[in-house]
């Protein structure tokens, strides 16, 4: 009796441990309890008694460890709610990863389902960022992922296993998580480490959970980056539109000490064009016209279709009296691209207003207003030429 009443001592401060770590029933506690109840008929149902403690424990301990990672979640789930920018989320996931499991090596990478290559757009190795690198599909731990939509979790690996894309450290365990979204991968986040069974189970769990947060929110991103972009091109010709120019000019004539240059151009006879071969005549008249300002673009010059066959041009730097060479290559692309119409040969002509910045507007009307009245004097004096405010 007295044997029974020592193995529930042992088993009532196995209790109060429950949950505080992995594994409770070390070795010498089971050898103690063992000597202390012998091969008597109780040892089965003893044994029994720890079996079941022991699976009780590792569940308590999974939730409490998951408990103290769901604060870094919710932190991570702040971050994402509030930034579009992508280089900010990719960051923010590796930290927060970072704290809860090792990550010698870690990376996301993007897929389409059909591609046969894997876009590995954030990669770390030992803090060291490599730059984005694409994959082809083969036989690693990330395509396996990617073609069996589960979690791929090695936890010894040889080194022909390793999915050698970047680095060179070779990681010997980790987890390969692909992102599912509608049913179709989005993206594989992966955590790797230098030592053998450096993950558990519940580590599979909160990169899953990361890997959802940040492609979302990257989904999202790029969404609203895509609808940005439609609110600021001109669909016909593929220019930035009215909306960009007033934006990007304010913003130019906002750096103080900067000289900048407005070109402002209208086609000589869009309207004969449209009377006497129609709209879509006139439509491609316009789409000529923008891939002549197209053509003369650099990161200085930028062109916008403002309105109806209005144009403009910003140089956003002082090219010492270039305008003319600039105006004289867009009205020779316009004379090498005509438009054929049956017999006809038509050639985009246009009217060039210039006005430069502080000089002849300290504001975006101003210098619009200066550029306006320049372009219409060039049609005055009959259209085909360029005139300077």
């Amino acid at each position: 009796m007295e044997g029974i009443h020592k193995v529930l001592r042992i088993v009532t401060n196995l209790l109060k441990k429950v949950g505080t770590e992995r594994n409770i029933i070390t070795r010498d506690v089971y050898s103690d309890i063992v000597k202390t109840i012998g091969d008597n008929e109780d040892k089965e149902a003893v044994e029994s008694l720890l079996s079941q403690l022991q699976k009780v424990n590792v569940q308590m301990e999974n939730m409490s460890w998951l408990n103290e990672h769901y604060k870094i979640l919710h932190d991570f789930a702040q971050v994402c709610s509030k930034t579009l920018n992508e280089e900010i989320l990719l960051k923010k996931a590796y930290e927060m990863v970072s704290q809860v499991m090792p990550t010698d090596s870690f990376f996301i990478a993007l897929y389409t389902e059909g591609d046969s290559f894997i876009d590995f757009i954030f990669m770390i190795e030992k803090g060291i960022f490599y730059p984005q690198e694409y994959v082809k599909i083969g036989n690693n731990f990330t395509s396996r992922a990617i073609r069996t939509k589960e979690i791929v979790h090695p936890k010894k690996v040889s080194h022909d296993q390793t999915d050698a894309t970047f680095g060179v450290t070779d990681t010997k365990s980790g987890i390969f998580v692909p992102v599912i979204i509608d049913d179709q991968v989005k993206a594989v986040i992966s955590a790797q480490s230098v030592s053998d069974f450096a993950y558990r189970k519940e580590h599979e769990e909160l990169l899953q959970i990361i890997g959802n947060q940040v492609i979302h929110s990257i989904e999202t991103a790029r969404l609203y980056e895509k609808i940005y972009l439609m609110s600021q091109t001109d669909e016909l010709t593929g220019l930035k539109n009215h909306r960009a120019f007033h934006n990007d000019l304010s913003n130019l004539i906002g750096e103080y000490g900067k000289e900048v240059t407005l070109m402002m151009i209208d086609s000589d006879r869009l309207k004969k064009v449209n009377d006497n071969f129609g709209h879509d005549i006139g439509d491609l008249y316009l789409k000529v016209l923008g891939d002549g300002i197209k053509s003369i673009c650099n990161e200085h010059i930028v062109g916008y279709r403002y309105a109806g066959d209005e144009f403009m041009i910003i140089i956003n730097s002082s090219l010492n009296g270039l305008v003319e060479t600039i105006h004289e290559n867009l009205a020779e692309y316009l004379v090498q691209h005509p438009i054929n119409v049956g017999e006809n040969k038509i050639t985009v002509s246009i009217s060039t207003g210039v006005a430069v910045y502080p000089e002849h507007g300290s504001s975006v009307d101003s210098l619009k207003k200066s550029a306006d009245q320049a372009q219409y004097r060039a049609k005055k004096q009959g259209g085909n030429q360029m005139v300077t405010a």
